[in-house]
């Protein structure tokens, strides 16, 4: 799997996103994501992924960094 980090190395330029089109970025990413794999996954799958990206698109600050769930996870395994 490609690091988060290898990823925005390979495009430089979104450094120069500021915070809200980094968020609109976020969410297209996921919406195109959700819809690549609607087929394939069940239908109440699909809603509560929705459902989640478009709380978090609404309340940004309520997420957890990459970095503390990893650390979670990785503390519980």
């Amino acid at each position: 799997m490609v690091s988060l980090v290898m990823i925005a190395e390979l495009f430089p330029e979104l450094e120069k996103l500021d915070n809200e089109q980094k968020l609109i970025l976020a969410r297209e990413l996921c919406e195109e994501a959700v819809s690549a794999v609607d087929e394939s996954m069940p239908s109440e799958a699909v809603q509560i992924i929705r459902e989640r990206v478009s709380h978090f698109m609404e309340h940004p600050d309520s997420g957890v960094s990459w970095e503390d769930l990893k650390k979670r996870v990785l503390e519980d395994g």
